[in-house]
């Protein structure tokens, strides 16, 4: 299990950044330059070990508990190898009163308003990790790829009450107003999530043996052959699909917004190991599933980014990358081949 969002934010911050080993208090943080973000050289040790084989990990400990904020402390590198090859020296009572002594020497340095800024930081950190949870991010491709294959989009029953479930739980979120760039791009996150998923339902049905897939109903289709309702239904069944699919990418470029924000305000190496929200699509007309990775262009959030549904049925096309839309009068726009 992976350290959260906020046991790091809640690490560096009460540890002012330092290097925690007695005497040391070696900064942790490199400072940006004109060609380089500022980085983290710092370590989130363990005080129990992660598993039962390392450095002091025997322990009723659970998975969660040995990667929580309380098993944890920062360290420099050299101190850490130091903990943790002197195992006899460090047992878990002296990692745990040395991190105790170190935060309240940080906690008495402190002023009032870096004291505040720790807590927004934190109340941010916590929003993070629930929001990773509310919308499945770690499997983001997986669950958008059944949006967009095989023109028929669907999403499990599962989803799509996480889904809704996330766009209660943004709405009702009480904000430091600390880092408005971020809580912009969670705000325009929700609209477009809640543009997607209606959007998605109005054609979408229960199949399975329990309904567990909700399937984009082949409207067009009709026991009686009717040659002129069914061009009229099919076009119109292919315009809600792209429309569908285009807020799919839409939402994982507001996904990858908020990423970018998340790095810029409180951790500049968050999601560095896993990366950027990729969506997969696919079969294309080689019979192949391809990747992409939707991002917004430094014009777009300066310009407000999404601007809800009515006014994106005419800019999708105007975003990095796109599907095709048919209008009203049975033109496409560019063809996928084109638009990469």
């Amino acid at each position: 299990m992976a350290i959260s969002v906020k046991s790091k934010q809640m690490l560096w911050g009460r540890a002012a950044g330092r290097c925690s080993f007695p005497d040391c208090r070696a900064s942790l943080v490199i400072d940006s330059t004109s060609t380089d973000e500022a980085t983290h050289i710092g370590e989130n040790c363990h005080i129990v070990a992660d598993s039962i084989v390392g450095p002091r990990g025997r322990s009723d400990l659970t998975s969660e508990e040995r990667n929580s904020y309380s098993n944890l402390i920062l360290l420099c590198c050299n101190h850490h190898r130091v903990i943790d090859t002197q195992v006899q020296d460090f047992p878990v009572s002296r990692l745990e009163e040395m991190k105790t002594t170190h935060e309240a020497w940080v906690k008495n340095s402190l002023s009032r308003d870096d004291r505040a800024k720790q807590q927004d930081d934190e109340v941010y950190a916590g929003y993070v990790d629930e929001w990773e949870t509310q919308v499945n991010l770690d499997e983001w491709t997986n669950w958008s790829g059944w949006v967009l294959s095989h023109d028929q989009p669907q999403l499990s029953k599962n989803q799509d009450e996480l889904l809704f479930n996330a766009r209660t739980w943004l709405l009702s979120r009480i904000w430091p107003g600390r880092y408005l760039s971020l809580e912009g791009a969670f705000g325009n996150f929700r609209k477009v999530l809640v543009d997607f998923q209606e959007t998605f339902r109005i054609h979408a049905e229960p199949v399975g043996p329990e309904g567990e897939i909700l399937l984009t109903r082949k409207f067009y289709k009709s026991d009686r052959w009717d040659p002129v309702g069914y061009r009229r239904l099919h076009k119109q069944y292919e315009q809600h699909v792209g429309l569908v699919e285009n807020l799919m990418v839409e939402l994982t470029r507001a996904a990858n917004y908020i990423c970018d924000e998340v790095r810029n305000s409180i951790q500049p190496g968050y999601r560095l190991e896993e990366g950027r929200c990729v969506i997969k699509y696919g079969p294309t007309n080689g019979f192949e599933f391809r990747r992409n990775i939707p991002q917004y262009t430094a014009s777009e959030i300066e310009a407000g980014l999404y601007s809800g549904l009515d006014a994106f049925k005419t800019a999708y096309c105007h975003r990095d990358f796109y599907f095709p839309m048919t209008n009203e009068e049975g033109d496409e726009s560019l063809s996928e081949d084109d638009n990469k």
